[in-house]
Formats: structure tokens, C-alpha cells, sequence
């Protein structure tokens, strides 16, 4: 493959490559005095930047020219308003140490080249049958005919070199990575939304024998007509029958498909569905994504077993649907049969970012629907039939394929198996997630709508009805919801009816109940120890979680699951709402300083959170700049207000960076390091027992090391709000 130089690729395609070509370009002079790139992770891993410091580096390097801070997404990279809400600290600091390893979907580099033989590289902004936009990086769009292009391709390899953090010192990095940390949505003024927790949270245990090894499983479940035997995907391509054993599980190789798939970010191995008649009719189907000529098709692949259920028959495959894409956005992620037995799958709108062409709802293609076929018969021309009663099946100019209308990347669906109900996990674009029931020849809005919100008027059609989610979350709770199941098994009768989803980014884990599609009940009920990639459902109702880079199945177990949320009663208030006041010192005080009757009158006195400005989540209302902080601060408990004995207490504490907490004297916690937010901590027993009526004393010594500092501390209660067990 030929790269174009330097200067004729204006972008690259990870998240943040094109601030660190600008730290390589402009800025950071200081000599690294940390060798590799394994120094500078350390660093920044270990310590925490001063976010003012970092957006003054982010602005005078020019990144702006790149990329938005305001929601606009106007330039040629991914808008940043959100960042810190969507990938993790160690994300972040990996996409710019490693920029290969964390590609941005929509932000793939397209190389094209021209019939006059020149060159032109880009992101697709926007894209029809006739013509192509790339945008550089300097913001201008260049449009180019599609009948001019001779060649195109994606660039598989981030187009920005590695290294490029030498060019200045860890603590610019840090920064840099901390201000990044620090964008929100709720810095745009979007509240940030409270899930109550479920009393007793789920339990993930580990399906499979530790000797079971996956590489970022994608899709699990039975095989029907073996029993204890199960089909794992990867996303690379390879797929495994699992058969569970006494003796300890095995694992064979069923199908490879790693030569052929096109693998990475939205595409790959997809999903599999069975034909409802299995094993009696052979028949399996595959969704994954090929490259040919440069551009990205989604197949939908019809298979066939061996007889004796071993694995592929090794007869030569059946393709019943080609779908072109745009981009390498999302292609939609899930095939499964219906309970009217028909082929049921999602096609995402494919791209560029926000569907500027509005395929969702373009009526002639299948991007951005849901689809219904029937595999079981043909129809003139076709390798299927249009089922009877699709909606759009007699309409000049429509796609007989479409059952539903309106989705953005519809990545896993399921049904109902009691209420026959469908529902879809809808991935959103700059906002929003959601999941919703849809059902047959609706339009569930996007890119009009995303969530429940207003998006764009542009192909909004003038009286028709655009359905909302039944829930929808912003991405300060997750940035890619994972569709779940209704629970209809038998092992936890109290979870009967709930519907069970996650986000792949955030990990969190909830469950709904909902009536004629509004929300009844919200809980979240766990997190998932790794990205949720997908969640399966087996015969008998339970419901299994695929854990994308831990490489493992986990049954969640639902029967320790209490859905009544926890009552929170706060016994000593943080300062995120409001100011409390506390005695302080920094300089270091008498020994006994942590205790109860310890003489703190000679202290100041002000009000918490303490700490510098620009320290990611801190709520500073006094200032605190110098090494150490001590700080004793009192609360009242009323004799009514006393705990219960059968509740659960917790500290709830932003420390950066190392903090020693005690409770009347009592050590509560010993926290290394820093967090980036409010965490809690359960109380140990013996701090908690002290707890008495009138005056209680919280002491804490707070140890800054570099960076940003901060530091405040309150305590919960939490009871439970179900009846007590006989």
C-alpha cells in the first residue's frame, strides 16, 4: 500500500493523534527526562496535571484548528466537549502514546487516489453516489466526483508516528492528559443524572474454565442439538465451540474468518443467528464487514453445520445481502430470528458522524433501519422472500426489506419472550444513548431526534410521528449502550420483568420495568469488570454478559439482585452542593490530632472542599495550595437520626492525593494516590460502631505530591427499603 507524505494527510484518525502531532509541532520544549513512552504512562498515570496549565497547552498548540471543545464538531477531528466522559484516564493517555491502538469510529483516514494521478486524504464529512468531502486539518472542506476517484482506501495505521510525547516533559503530558480529563457534558450545562442503586447488586460469575482462553469475544450462545455446547465469536474473526465438561471445559476452533473480515473499530465478526429449525435444518447466518476496492461492505452470510454439529460443513457459503458502506461507522451489530420466525438484523447509518445525508431516513436505502426477511423462500431476483406483511413492501421507491425506520446503530436487540415485545439498544452520537421498543413500520427518529432531544430538522417529515426511547441516558453515565434482555428466568423471581442492559464504555449495568413503553422503575444493579460488549440469553431465560477485553462469558447472577433501591441518608454532607465547615491546619499538628477530644480551636476555620483550581472534579471553596493539609470537622446526629445497625455506611471522599481518614479517633481509610471524582468507601466496623448521638468528628490529613490538589469527605447511610426476610 502507497501512504501519501506527510503533507498531503491532514488527518489521522485516532481521537487525539492531531493534538499530539500539534505537541510534536509547536509546543513542548522542556527535554523528557523519561525514557519511552512507558515513562511518560507512568507519569501521567501516577500523577495527576494541572488542568489550567493543560488548556493553555491545548490552545496555543493550535488544536482548536482541530478539534471543537463546544459540542459543534465543526472541524476535521472528533469534537472534544465530552472526552473526559467517554474514555478513561488510561484510555486517553494510550491514544496518544499509541495512536494505531485506539482508532476513532467516523475518523478512519480516506486516501484517495485521482485519475490525473494526484492525491487527496481526509475524514468523510459527508458522501453521495456522486461525489466525496474530505476535510484536513484545516478545517476546509474539499469536495471531490466520484467519477474522478481511480483508487480508495483506508489507511489501517494511524498516520501520526509514535513518539511524539519526547518531544516535551512528562508533567506537559500529564496536563495535557488531565485537561482532556476534565471535559463534560455538564461543563455544558447538562445535569448530570442520579441512578438510584439496587439494594444487593448482581454477581458476574465466570462461565467458562479459567483454561478457556478469547480474544475480545463479541457475540456468545447454545448450540442447539449439543448439549452444555456453546458458539463464541471474536471480533477478529475466529469462532469457537465450547462444550462444558466435568472433567473441565473444552474449547474447539468451529469457523475462521480472519482472512477475510475487515476488523476494527465498528466492524468486524458481528453476530450469528441459527435458523429456528436447527438442528434439523443446518442452517447458521453471519453478519461481518469485507474491504473491496477501498470501501467497507456489510454481508449477511448464509452457512451450513456438519451433520454432527462439530462445526462448519465446509460447503461454500450463501450471500444473501451486500450492503455498501459510507464509512467504517456503525454498521448496525445484531442478526436474530424472530418469534414469527423471520430473519430479523440492524443496519446502522454507516457515517460520516451525524448521518449528514441522512440515511436513517432515506426511505430508499436500508442504512438505519431494521430489517425483515424471510430466508426460507425466494423471490424473483432475490435470494429471499419480503415477508407478506413487511410495512413498506408495495411502495415505489422503498426498500421492501424495512420494518422499522429511524436507528443510528441498532448494535443488539432482543425479544420479549413473554409479551413477544422487540427491544433495541440504540448507540447515540454526541449525547444520548437509548433503548426502546419498537415495533412494526415506526420511525424512531434519528437523525431528527437523538434520545429524547431535538437533533436536526433537516429530513424531519412534515406529520410523522417519531417514537421515543423508553429511557435514554447522557454520556456522563456512558457513551455506547449494549441492549439487553427482558429476564424470564426462573433463578431470580424478584428480577422477573426487568429488562437487563449495559454500556460498553462505562461498564454500568441497569434494569427497567416499564408500562405501554414508559418508564416504571430505574435501578442500576451493577459493573461489569470490563467493556459489555453484548448480552446473550439462553433457552431457559438467564441472561450472560460478554466481556470484550477481559476475553470472558459471566452469568450474571440476578437471584442476589435487590431491585429496591438503597434509602440514602447523609449523616455528614460533602461540599458538592454545599459548603461545610471545617477547622484546618498546614502545619504539622500535635500527635494525637485525629482524636476525639483533641483541642482544635487554635486552627482556621473555612469551608470544604479544599484544594487549587483546575483539579479535575473538585469543588473549591477554599484554597489550598501548600504540601499538607489537616483538616476536623464535626456533625451532629440527632437521636433519631442514629444508624441502623443492619444499614451500610460509607465514606464518600475526593482525595488528591493521598488522604488518612479517621472517624472519632478511629481510622477509617488509607487512600493512596487520587481519584478523579467522588468515590465511596464502605466504613470498617469498628469507626462505624462509634458513630453516637451529638458531636462526631471526621479528621483527615491530605498529602499533595504534584499537580492538582484537593480534598473533601462526608458520610452515607444507606438502608434498605425492602421488607425484612422472615
Amino acid at each position: 500500500m502507497q501512504f501519501p507524505s506527510p503533507r498531503q494527510v491532514p488527518i489521522r484518525r485516532s481521537l487525539l493523534a492531531l493534538i499530539a502531532v500539534l505537541i510534536h509541532s509547536h509546543a513542548l520544549a522542556q527535554p523528557s527526562r523519561t525514557s519511552g513512552p512507558d515513562g511518560f504512562r507512568e507519569f501521567a498515570t501516577e500523577h495527576d496535571g494541572n488542568i489550567a496549565a493543560g488548556r493553555t497547552l491545548f490552545t496555543s498548540m493550535s488544536c482548536v484548528q482541530c478539534h471543537s471543545v463546544d459540542g459543534s464538531a465543526n472541524k476535521a477531528g472528533p469534537d472534544l466537549s465530552a472526552v473526559g466522559d467517554k474514555f478513561r484516564k488510561a484510555d486517553l493517555i494510550t491514544s496518544v502514546l499509541d495512536p494505531s491502538s485506539m482508532i476513532a469510529v467516523g475518523y478512519d483516514n480516506t486516501v484517495l487516489t485521482l485519475k490525473d494521478g494526484s492525491m487527496a486524504s481526509g475524514v468523510i464529512k459527508q458522501a453521495t453516489d456522486d461525489w466525496l468531502e474530505l476535510m484536513g486539518a484545516d478545517a476546509k472542506p474539499v469536495r471531490i466526483a466520484t467519477k474522478d476517484i481511480a483508487k480508495r482506501e483506508t489507511t489501517p495505521i494511524s498516520l501520526m508516528p509514535t513518539g511524539l510525547q519526547a518531544a516535551g516533559s512528562p508533567a506537559d503530558f500529564a496536563n495535557l492528559i488531565s485537561y482532556l480529563g476534565s471535559l463534560h457534558m455538564n461543563n455544558a450545562g447538562i445535569e448530570r443524572e442520579e441512578i438510584p442503586k439496587a439494594g444487593n447488586p448482581v454477581r458476574l460469575d465466570s462461565f467458562f474454565d479459567d483454561g478457556i482462553t478469547l480474544n475480545e469475544p463479541l457475540w456468545f450462545g447454545e448450540l442447539p442439538g449439543r448439549k452444555d455446547a456453546h458458539v463464541v465469536l471474536e471480533h477478529r474473526g475466529m469462532s469457537w465451540i465450547i462444550e462444558k465438561k466435568p472433567s473441565g471445559d473444552v474449547q474447539t476452533p468451529f469457523l475462521d474468518l480472519t482472512k477475510v473480515i475487515r476488523a476494527g473499530g465498528a466492524t468486524g465478526l458481528l453476530s450469528m443467528a441459527f435458523h429456528p429449525k436447527f438442528p434439523e435444518d443446518l442452517r447458521y447466518f453471519l453478519k461481518y464487514q469485507i474491504v473491496e476496492d477501498g470501501r467497507i461492505s456489510t454481508l449477511i452470510m448464509e452457512r451450513r453445520f456438519s451433520p454432527d454439529l462439530k462445526g462448519d460443513s465446509g460447503a461454500p457459503p450463501r450471500q444473501l445481502l451486500k450492503i455498501p458502506s459510507t464509512t467504517q461507522d456503525h454498521n448496525g451489530g445484531c442478526v436474530a430470528f424472530g418469534p414469527d420466525g423471520y430473519f430479523y438484523f440492524g443496519m446502522g447509518d454507516t457515517g460520516p458522524q451525524r448521518d449528514p445525508q441522512g440515511h436513517s431516513q432515506d426511505m430508499s436505502l436500508l442504512l438505519g433501519k431494521m430489517l425483515r426477511i424471510d430466508v426460507d423462500h425466494q423471490d424473483e431476483g432475490l435470494p429471499y422472500a419480503i415477508p407478506k406483511d413487511n410495512p413498506f413492501r408495495n411502495l415505489d421507491g422503498v426498500r421492501p426489506e424495512i420494518w422499522a425506520v429511524g436507528f443510528r446503530e441498532p448494535w443488539r436487540f432482543g425479544w420479549d419472550l413473554q409479551t413477544k415485545d422487540l427491544w433495541v439498544g440504540d448507540v447515540g452520537q454526541d449525547q444520548y444513548e437509548e433503548v426502546g421498543i419498537v415495533r412494526i413500520g415506526e420511525n424512531h427518529g434519528w437523525n431528527v431526534i437523538e434520545g429524547f432531544h431535538p437533533y436536526s430538522e433537516r429530513y424531519r417529515r412534515v406529520g410523522e410521528f417519531l417514537v421515543p426511547p423508553v429511557w435514554s441516558y447522557s454520556h456522563r453515565l456512558g457513551s455506547s449502550v449494549t441492549g439487553g434482555f427482558v429476564y424470564r428466568g426462573k433463578k431470580a423471581p424478584q428480577m422477573f420483568g426487568w429488562y437487563v442492559f449495559a454500556d460498553h464504555e462505562s461498564r454500568r449495568i441497569w434494569a427497567l420495568t416499564q408500562t405501554d413503553r414508559r418508564l416504571d422503575k430505574l435501578v442500576e444493579i451493577g459493573q461489569a469488570p470490563t467493556r459489555a460488549v453484548s448480552i446473550s440469553q439462553t433457552r431457559d431465560g438467564e441472561l450472560y454478559l460478554v466481556g470484550f477485553n477481559s476475553g470472558k462469558i459471566y452469568h450474571l447472577a440476578l437471584d442476589v439482585v435487590d431491585p429496591v433501591p438503597l434509602e440514602i441518608h447523609v449523616l455528614a454532607a460533602t461540599a458538592e452542593k454545599e459548603p461545610h465547615t471545617a477547622k484546618y491546619t498546614t502545619e504539622r499538628p500535635d500527635e494525637k490530632w485525629a482524636a476525639m477530644p483533641f483541642d482544635d480551636s487554635a486552627w482556621k476555620e473555612s469551608v470544604g472542599g479544599f484544594g487549587t483550581q483546575g483539579t479535575p472534579g473538585g469543588v473549591i471553596r477554599t484554597e489550598w495550595s501548600e504540601r499538607d493539609i489537616w483538616l476536623r470537622r464535626e456533625f451532629t446526629i440527632s437521636e433519631s437520626g442514629q444508624p441502623d445497625p443492619k444499614s451500610r455506611l460509607a465514606l464518600r471522599i475526593h482525595h488528591d492525593e493521598d488522604a488518612e481518614v479517621y472517624l472519632n479517633g478511629i481510622e477509617v481509610a488509607n487512600l493512596p494516590r487520587w481519584t478523579q471524582g467522588y468515590i465511596e468507601v464502605p466504613l470498617p466496623a469498628e469507626a462505624a460502631q462509634s458513630l453516637r448521638s451529638g458531636r462526631n468528628v471526621i479528621a483527615i490529613h491530605c498529602h499533595q505530591n504534584t499537580g492538582g490538589q484537593f480534598i473533601d469527605a462526608g458520610l452515607l447511610e444507606y438502608v434498605s427499603r425492602s421488607p425484612a426476610k422472615p
